[in-house]
């Protein structure tokens, strides 16, 4: 049983100390353990023994023989080594109900480290509270909180609660404490080639012992490290391992929470730009102009996803003219939006000036291969009508093929060269048609024709073909292939401009 005891803890420290008698002096037990104990004193000691040491404990006289080892004196304060000659069973009760309290003493600071790490999911508050754990239990100066990022390879912490600093795993003593999974012990931190003054010499603070230690979870993968510098009361040792050790999971959890907690942050964030992304792009889809000369227009477009590739515009012209675009970008979310918006943004700006429609569309291609290099381009028609003939002058650059329904029939308009942006030196021809007074013009994106139901069936050209004859609504078009899909969600914008003469 002693042998179970001494390797428990050699000496249990008294918190008061026990006030006893030993060769007719008063002394104080400040610590006590299985082969012997340490007393304080006023008065010297004969070094040798034995000696009897007599105190009281939960209202019992203990009676120990014991040997003076050794005394030392600072301050008018006698420090005395004590080694017994003997294990009486009341030594045992006490050392008994020492190792209890200071089994409950132990569990109860693991509970408090506990509550006080997972109070906050914030990682400025989390690594706050882990630093009050470590400075409470360990006497530390200060200390750095490394997450893992398993994705880029690297470990991170932030920095003034601002800076996020990184490095490579593997690298300096945290990233090396994450690769191998080995705590390391510095009792001189400037003498391992490890060790990156970089920090001390900026800020002018002076690392001397460091203790570094994995954080690992339940299932035993390291999340983090746990740097700690400079501790007061003495050097780094297995006690500080053990005590780490013991709180590591705890650690790991509110770490794990904590990236959550980012991650949930980074998402609604984005959300939030996607939201704004989403108002701003729809303000750039205009409405349909009202003042066209015998032109009845409409036009509606739904994305898939927060912001979209679609685009459609109705542009002034000079000589009373109206241009008529809609695309398509290849892909779909922010990437396909920026396109699009590049795109609008030129045509506006050179459309009024240049009448040459073939010459306008490759000069839109020479722009979005420059933006993107192939790797984005756009399916696109322009179209520059003029209300009082029924003119329709147009280039479709690979654009699904427009209809124009006239006396119960459909005519296409084909592709007159190849999407904008996949080769810079891209040739278009402008071809024209009438539109005769009660014939309607339809403007649509892929994502109608290839919209899908449950058993993967597109809606195809043919049924689109009927649903044009039947109705120039474009509420009504959309709502005819979402009925189609029968709940499936739409993996691609929905656009369609409607021009119809009177």
């Amino acid at each position: 049983m002693f042998e179970q005891e001494r390797r428990k803890a050699d000496r249990l420290h008294l918190t008061p100390s026990i006030p006893g008698r030993m060769q007719e002096h008063e002394v104080r037990l400040v610590n006590i353990g299985v082969l012997g104990t340490t007393v304080e004193h006023d008065k010297p000691l004969i070094v040798g023994g034995p000696h009897k040491l007599r105190f009281k404990w939960d209202g019992e006289e203990i009676e120990v023989d014991c040997t003076v080892v050794h005394s030392e004196q600072k301050a008018n304060i006698f420090k005395t080594g004590l080694s017994f000659v003997a294990r009486p069973t009341a030594l045992r009760r006490v050392l008994d109900t020492l190792n209890d309290r200071d089994e409950m003493d132990r569990l109860k600071t693991l509970v408090e480290a506990s509550k006080l790490i997972n109070s906050s999911i914030e990682p400025d508050a989390l690594f706050g509270s882990i630093l009050t754990v470590a400075r409470n239990e360990l006497h530390v100066d200060r200390g750095t909180l490394w997450f893992v990022d398993d994705e880029k390879k690297e470990i991170w912490t932030k920095v003034a609660g601002e800076f996020r600093a990184t490095r490579p795993i593997g690298t300096g003593i945290a990233g090396t404490v994450v690769a191998t999974g080995e705590p390391i012990i510095l009792h001189d931190a400037y003498a391992d080639s490890r060790f990156d003054r970089t920090a001390d010499e900026k800020s002018g603070y002076r690392t001397r012992s460091m203790l570094c230690v994995p954080i690992r979870n339940r299932d035993r993968k390291i999340v983090g490290a746990l740097q700690l510098l400079n501790k007061n009361d003495g050097a780094f040792g297995q006690g500080d391992l053990d005590f780490l050790s013991s709180i590591s999971e705890h650690m790991a959890i509110a770490m794990e929470n904590a990236t959550l907690h980012i991650e949930l942050l980074e998402k609604q964030r984005m959300e939030e730009e996607l939201k704004l992304g989403r108002e701003i792009q729809s303000r750039l889809l205009p409405q349909p102009p009202i003042d066209v000369l015998d032109t009845d227009l409409a036009a509606l477009s739904v994305p898939c996803y927060e912001v979209g590739g679609d685009y459609y515009d109705f542009l002034e012209l000079p000589d009373g003219d109206l241009g008529l675009a809609i695309g398509d970008v290849s892909g779909k979310g922010v990437s396909a939006a920026l396109i699009m918006s590049s795109v609008q943004a030129a045509l506006r700006v050179a459309a009024p000036i240049e009448d040459d429609l073939a010459r306008l569309v490759q000069r839109l291609n020479a722009l979005i291969y420059r933006s993107a290099r192939g790797r984005k381009y756009a399916t696109f028609f322009f179209g520059r009508y003029t209300p009082s003939t029924g003119l329709l002058r147009y280039v479709n650059a690979g654009h699904n093929p427009p209809f124009i329904g006239i006396d119960g029939k459909l005519e296409e308009l084909m592709s007159t060269g190849k999407p904008i942006g996949i080769l810079p030196d891209s040739t278009y021809h402008e071809r024209d048609v009438e539109i005769p007074p009660g014939a309607t013009l339809f403007l649509y994106t892929d994502g109608l024709n290839e919209a899908a139901d449950p058993d993967d069936n597109e809606f195809g050209y043919e049924r689109l073909r009927e649903l044009f004859m039947k109705t120039h609504d474009p509420a009504a078009i959309v709502d005819a292939v979402t009925q189609f899909e029968r709940g499936v969600r739409a993996t691609d914008d929905k656009t369609i401009v409607v021009l119809r003469r009177m």
